[in-house]
C-alpha cells in the first residue's frame, strides 16, 4: 500500500533527525508547541516587525498557552539558539524576534521529512526545484500560515488524535504502535517500550500513560503489561487520516512556492 510506504518513509527519516536532539523534537512535536513553532514562524514572514506579542496575542486567544507557559517555550527556543530577540528600532517596548539560521536549518530537515513522502503519492512534485531552493522556508511559511493563523488545527480534525498529540513526542507514538502493525502484520503486536521510549525520546512510563489513555477511548486493548497490544480499526484509520491531513497541510506550503 503506497501510504503505508509513505508512512514508513516519513517515519525513518524524522527518526533520523528526531535522534540527533531528542529533548527539542520530543518538546516540539506535542500539538500546543508544533502549532506555537508554525505560527511564530508564519507571523514572522508575513508581518513586518513582528513581535513576541502578536503570537502571545494569538496563542492565547486560542488556549493554547497560559501566558508563563508560553514565556518558558519562547526562553526554550531562545535558550536553544533557535529565536534571536532584539529591541524594536522605532519603539523600544517591543520585543521583536527572527529565527537564528540554526532553526531554519531545522525546520527545512522537517518539511524535507514529508516532501519525499509527497513525491511517492504524487508525480506533480520536482523534489529538486525544493532542495535546491534558496529561500525555501520564507516561502513556504508565507503560504502554511494560512493553515496555522487560520486555526485548521489537525489534532482538532481528527478526531482521537489528541490522545497522543497532546503529549510529548506523540507524533513519533503514533507512528510507532503504526508501523509495527504493518511490520507483525497484525493487528495485535507484540510491543517492545524500551525500545519505543529510545525511538520517541520519552520514558517507559510517558508511553505507559499514552497507551492508557488511547486504551480509555478505544483505540487499543493493553495486554500483558503492555508487553502486547491490540491495536483497533479507528486507531489505523485515525493514522491514516492524521497523516493524510498532514500531508496535505505540506502540499499547500510547498503550493506557494511554484
Amino acid at each position: 500500500m503506497e501510504l503505508n510506504d509513505a508512512i514508513q518513509c516519513h517515519y525513518e527519516l524524522l527518526l533520523k533527525l528526531y535522534l540527533t536532539n531528542p529533548l527539542y523534537f520530543k518538546t516540539l512535536f506535542k500539538a500546543n508547541r508544533f502549532i506555537v513553532g508554525s505560527a511564530i514562524l508564519g507571523i514572522y514572514y508575513i508581518r513586518k516587525s513582528s513581535t513576541f506579542k502578536d503570537v502571545k496575542r494569538f496563542c492565547i486567544s486560542n488556549d493554547l498557552f497560559s501566558s508563563n507557559s508560553l514565556d518558558s517555550f519562547l526562553l526554550f527556543l531562545r535558550v536553544g539558539g533557535r529565536l534571536e530577540v532584539y529591541r524594536d528600532s522605532e519603539d523600544k517596548r517591543k520585543l521583536n524576534y527572527k529565527p537564528t539560521p540554526k532553526a531554519l536549518a531545522e525546520t527545512q530537515r522537517m518539511i524535507n521529512t514529508m516532501i519525499i513522502p509527497c513525491t511517492m503519492l504524487t508525480d506533480s512534485l520536482d523534489i529538486e526545484f525544493y532542495q535546491q531552493h534558496k529561500n525555501f522556508v520564507p516561502e513556504f511559511f508565507r503560504t502554511y500560515a494560512e493553515i496555522t493563523l487560520n486555526r485548521m488545527f489537525i489534532h482538532d480534525i481528527v478526531p482521537g488524535s489528541a490522545e497522543f498529540l497532546s503529549r510529548d513526542g506523540g507524533h513519533m507514538i503514533m507512528f510507532n504502535l503504526y508501523l509495527e502493525t504493518i511490520k507483525q502484520q497484525s493487528l495485535t503486536i507484540k510491543f517492545n517500550i524500551l525500545k519505543s521510549a529510545f525511538c520517541c525520546g520519552v520514558s517507559r512510563s510517558h508511553i505507559r500513560r499514552c497507551l492508557q489513555a488511547a486504551e480509555d477511548i478505544g483505540m487499543l486493548k493493553i495486554e500483558d503489561g503492555a508487553n502486547g497490544l491490540t491495536l483497533s480499526t479507528a486507531f489505523i484509520e485515525m493514522v491514516q487520516d492524521y497523516f493524510s491531513i498532514y500531508l496535505a497541510t505540506v502540499e499547500h506550503g510547498l503550493a506557494g512556492m511554484r
